[in-house]
Formats: C-alpha cells, sequence, structure tokens
C-alpha cells in the first residue's frame, strides 16, 4: 500500500489557515465506536487528529485487510495525500487514566477528490 498521508515535522504549519483543518474524534462509549468530524477533508491538506474530551488520541489507518499500516501519533500534524476512503483505528487516553482505550468500531475519513 503506497503512502497515505505525509507526518509533518514538529512545528510545521501550513501557508494559511484555509491549509489545515482539525478532525475531531470522540469515543462513543455506546456504542463502543467513534465519531469524526468533520468526516471528509480535500488532499493535500494539513490536519490532525484531536480528542474532543481533551485527552490523548492515536490513530492508525488500516490496509484493506485490516493490518495497521500508517499511525499519527498523538497532536501531530499530517498531510493527506491520497484521494479515498480510509478507515482508521482509534488509541484513546482519557484525562486521569495510565492506559489506552480502543473502540472495537473505529473511524472512517473521506479526502477528495477522490480521483486524479
Amino acid at each position: 500500500m503506497s503512502a497515505i498521508l505525509a507526518i509533518l515535522p514538529n512545528g510545521a504549519g501550513a501557508t494559511s489557515v484555509t491549509d489545515t483543518q482539525e478532525i475531531r474524534v470522540a469515543y462513543d462509549q455506546a456504542n463502543d465506536g467513534v465519531t469524526v468530524n468533520p468526516d471528509g477533508v480535500v488532499k493535500n491538506t494539513h490536519v490532525r487528529f484531536v480528542d474532543p474530551s481533551g485527552g490523548r488520541l492515536r490513530v492508525a489507518f488500516l490496509s484493506p485487510d485490516g493490518k495497521e499500516v500508517e499511525v499519527v501519533p498523538h497532536m501531530t500534524w499530517c498531510m493527506m495525500l491520497i484521494g479515498g476512503t480510509y478507515h482508521f483505528k482509534c488509541y484513546f487516553t482519557p484525562i486521569g487514566y495510565d492506559h489506552e482505550i480502543s473502540p472495537t468500531n473505529g473511524g472512517v475519513i473521506d479526502v477528495m477528490p477522490q480521483r486524479p
């Protein structure tokens, strides 16, 4: 699988506010899953995945067979490089916890345009 994202060096900022987007990924305890807002971004946008409740969040993008192929550490900016629909697994460390929680159901994000 080719790289769908590029991890940006610490402190790397986008050239303008329109080039950046925070993706809020919240743990949905009732459904043992997550909610993703927004659930889509434009290709080449600088994004970072955040837990809106303030805890730590690590995201692992999955290959079609469910293996983790690319991991985005907590509060790390990355750039979505290739259009498509991508599934990811989430690892939350809520405030006050010393271990990660990984919901059974992960998230999905659409990177647009999906075709060249």
